[in-house]
C-alpha cells in the first residue's frame, strides 16, 4: 500500500540514512577513464536543487549574498513541495536534479523517474519525525500527479529565483570549466579531482571522497560506472561538499557536482589585512578581482554578483583612483591604476609622492 512504502526501505535497500557518515569511491574501468569530461553548459535542475539547497542548509552565502536575498523575497508558492523533499538538515533525493543543460528535458527526466528509485531515494532522506504526507507517500508510490506537482516546484523555482541570474552562472560556469581544463591538461585527472575539493582523492585506481554527513540519498560506498563515464559539473550555486549522482541504468550519465570557484585571487602577501575593514568586503573583493582588467559583465561573474553592484562598486572605486575605466564600443574595461595597485600591494604610503 502507498501509505508503507516509505517504511523499512532504506534498511531492506542498504541505502545509507541521514546523517551517516558515508566515505565513498568511484571505481573506474579503462573505458569510463576514455568518457570523463566535462559538462559543456549549466543544467539548470542542478542550479535550482543546489540553490534550494544551499537555502535550506543555510550554508555560505551566494552570488555575494545578493541572490539569496532575492531569492528568498522571491520565492514562489508553487516550490513548496520542495520544502518536503530538501530538508534544513540532511539529505535529499538524486533523482530531483539531472545534470542536462535542458530545461524541458531535465524535468521530463524527473517525471520518467521509475518507482523504484522513488521508493528507495525517499526512504534514504526521510530523516524528520512522523509520518510523510499523503503527497509524499504517493510519490514514493510511483504517482504520476505527484512527479508532476515536483517537476512543477522545480520548474517554478528555476522561473523565479535562478532564471533571473543565469547569464551570470553561464558566464561563471564557463570561466570555472575553462581554468579546470588547463589543471586537467598540466597534471591529469588525479591533479584534478584533488584541485576540486580537499575531500577528493584518487587512490587505488578510484576517485575516493572522505567521509563527512551524507547529504545525498542512495550513494553506496562503492560505485562502479560500468563503462559510462562520468559528467563533471560544475555548479555556481552551491558552496559545500562534492556530490555524485549515480546513474546505472538511467537516461543521464553519473555525474561528480562540484562548487564553482569564484575565481577571485587570494590577498597577497603584501595586502593589508584591514582592506575589508576600510572599504567592506564586496569592494575589496572587487579591488582584488582587478588585478586582472575586466569588463562589468566578467567582474559580476567572477564574483558572482550582478552586474549593476559591479558597476557600483567599481564607479565608487574610480572615484577614489583606485581604479580607471576605458570605454571600447559599447563595452567598459576596468583596471586598476598605480594607486589601486599600490594599496593591494601595501605600499600606499609611497604611491602620491
Amino acid at each position: 500500500m502507498i501509505g508503507t512504502e516509505l517504511d523499512g526501505v532504506a534498511e531492506r535497500q542498504g541505502v545509507p540514512v541521514a546523517g551517516q557518515a558515508c566515505g565513498t569511491t568511484v571505481r573506474f574501468t579503462p573505458a569510463d577513464l576514455t568518457r570523463v569530461r566535462f559538462g559543456t553548459a549549466p543544467a539548470p535542475l542542478v542550479e535550482a536543487v543546489m540553490g534550494f539547497a544551499e537555502l535550506r542548509h543555510q550554508l555560505k552565502s551566494t552570488v555575494g549574498g545578493e541572490w539569496a536575498d532575492h531569492a528568498r523575497r522571491t520565492f514562489p508558492a508553487a516550490a513548496r513541495p520542495l520544502l518536503d523533499l530538501i530538508p534544513a538538515a540532511g539529505p535529499w533525493p538524486i533523482f530531483l536534479d539531472p545534470a542536462t543543460s535542458d530545461l524541458r528535458e531535465g524535468l521530463e527526466i524527473v517525471t520518467a523517474t521509475p518507482r523504484s528509485q522513488l521508493r528507495d531515494q525517499l526512504a534514504g532522506t526521510w530523516n524528520r519525525p512522523g509520518r510523510p504526507s499523503t503527497w509524499l507517500r504517493a510519490l514514493a508510490g510511483g504517482d504520476r500527479e505527484a512527479l508532476s506537482l515536483v517537476a512543477r516546484a522545480i520548474e517554478a523555482f528555476y522561473t523565479a529565483c535562478v532564471a533571473p541570474i543565469w547569464p551570470t552562472i553561464v558566464a561563471a560556469f564557463q570561466q570555472d570549466v575553462g581554468m579546470r581544463v588547463e589543471v586537467l591538461a598540466g597534471r591529469g585527472l588525479e591533479g584534478l579531482f584533488g584541485a576540486l575539493h580537499a575531500d577528493l582523492t584518487w587512490q587505488d585506481g578510484g576517485l575516493h571522497r572522505a567521509a563527512r554527513s551524507l547529504i545525498r540519498a542512495g550513494v553506496p560506498g562503492e560505485i562502479w560506472l560500468d563503462g559510462r563515464g562520468l559528467d563533471i559539473v560544475p555548479s555556481v550555486l552551491w558552496t559545500g561538499p562534492p556530490l555524485f549522482s549515480v546513474c546505472p541504468d538511467g537516461p543521464c550519465r553519473s555525474g561528480l557536482i562540484y562548487s564553482a570557484s569564484p575565481a577571485v585571487q587570494p590577498e597577497g602577501a603584501g595586502e593589508p589585512r584591514d582592506l575589508a575593514a576600510l572599504m567592506g568586503h564586496t569592494r575589496a573583493a572587487v579591488l582584488r578581482a582587478l588585478r586582472q582588467p575586466s569588463s562589468t559583465a566578467e567582474l559580476a561573474a567572477r564574483l558572482r554578483i550582478s552586474p549593476p553592484s559591479a558597476s557600483e562598486h567599481a564607479a565608487a572605486l574610480r572615484r577614489a583612483d583606485l581604479v580607471q575605466t576605458e570605454r571600447r564600443g559599447r563595452a567598459v574595461r576596468h583596471s586598476l591604476t598605480p594607486l589601486g595597485l599600490s594599496l593591494l600591494s601595501g605600499h600606499v604610503d609611497g604611491a602620491g609622492s
